[in-house]
C-alpha cells in the first residue's frame, strides 16, 4: 500500500504475537463457507497484503499452493517462519506485478482500508486483476463506517510480563479518515524499549468501492457481512465490515 511502511515495520512483533492469530480463524471461516469448496484442492492463492503469515500457513498446511504479498519486510519476517512453505514477496498493494496467476487473491483484516484514495484502490483493484486466471476470484474485506463509529474510540490496550501495548483509537467522520495510534514497551534482554506507531485508515463506501472494482474490470458477485455465530448475513447499513467476492471480468 502506498503508506510509510516503516510504521508496520515497528508494528510487526505485536500484530505477529496478537493480531494475526485473533484474526485468521474469522477469515478461514468466510473462506470455507463462501469459497474454498469450490476451488481446486492445488488451487493458487494469492494473499495480498498477508502481514505475518497466518493465512497463507492455514491455506499451505490444507495444499494449496500460496504466495504472500506485503509492503512490510519485517511483518515478512515473522510470515517466513510462520509459513515456511509459501512464498513471499515484498511488494506494495498499488505497484505489483506478478508473472503467475492466480485462481484466487485474497486480502483480510481491513487492509485495503489502509489505502488512501479511490485512484490508488482502483489501482490495486488493477494489479488483482491482472495477476487472476480467467474467471478467476477475488474476496477481500473492508472496514465501513458504521463500523469506525461503533468500535474506533477510546483507548485500548494490552498488558503481559514482557509487553506493553496502548493503543487510543479514533475516527475522524468529516474526513472519513480513522487512526490507530500505538505506544509499544517490550522487555528485552533487562530492558525496557519504547516505540511509537500511527497507522491511518479511510472510510469508503460500499458504492465507492464497487465502482472502482467495474473500472478496473472487476464484477462483484456477492456483497455480504459475516457473523462468527450465524455466518453470512445480507449487508445493511449498520454492518461493521462488508465483504466483496469478485470475478475477473
Amino acid at each position: 500500500m502506498k503508506t510509510d511502511s516503516s510504521a508496520y515495520d515497528t508494528f510487526a512483533w505485536v500484530y505477529n504475537r496478537h493480531w494475526g492469530t485473533q484474526f485468521t480463524p474469522r477469515a478461514v471461516a468466510v473462506l470455507d463457507e463462501v469459497i474454498l469448496p469450490a476451488l481446486s484442492s492445488d488451487a493458487a492463492i494469492l494473499d495480498l497484503c498477508c502481514g505475518t503469515g497466518q493465512l497463507a500457513a492455514i491455506l499451505s498446511d490444507r495444499g494449496y499452493r500460496v504466495t504472500g504479498i506485503d509492503g512490510s519486510e519485517e511483518m515478512l519476517k515473522y510470515a517466513r517462519d510462520n509459513a515456511p512453505e509459501t512464498g513471499f514477496i515484498h511488494a506494495d498493494a498499488c505497484e505489483f506485478s506478478l508473472p503467475e496467476t492466480f485462481d484466487l487473491v485474497t486480502s483480510f483484516f481491513d487492509s485495503l482500508n489502509h489505502v488512501m484514495t479511490l485512484e490508488e484502490l482502483e489501482r490495486v483493484f488493477r494489479n488483482v486483476r491482472s495477476c487472476l486466471k480467467p474467471g478467476g476470484l477475488f474476496l477481500f474485506d473492508f472496514n465501513l463506517e458504521a463500523g469506525y463509529l461503533d468500535h474506533w474510540k477510546g483507548y485500548n490496550g494490552i498488558v503481559e510480563d514482557d509487553h506493553v501495548c496502548v493503543f487510543p483509537l479514533e475516527y475522524d467522520a468529516q474526513n472519513r479518515l480513522a487512526r490507530f495510534d500505538a505506544v509499544i514497551f517490550r522487555l528485552i534482554e533487562g530492558c525496557w524499549y519504547r516505540s511509537e506507531v500511527h497507522l491511518t485508515q479511510r472510510a469508503y463506501t460500499v458504492d465507492e468501492v464497487r465502482a472502482a472494482l467495474e473500472r478496473a474490470g472487476m464484477a462483484v458477485t456477492c456483497l455480504f457481512a459475516y457473523d462468527a455465530a450465524a455466518g453470512r448475513q445480507e449487508l445493511s447499513a449498520d454492518s461493521g465490515r462488508a465483504f466483496f467476492l469478485c470475478r475477473k471480468a
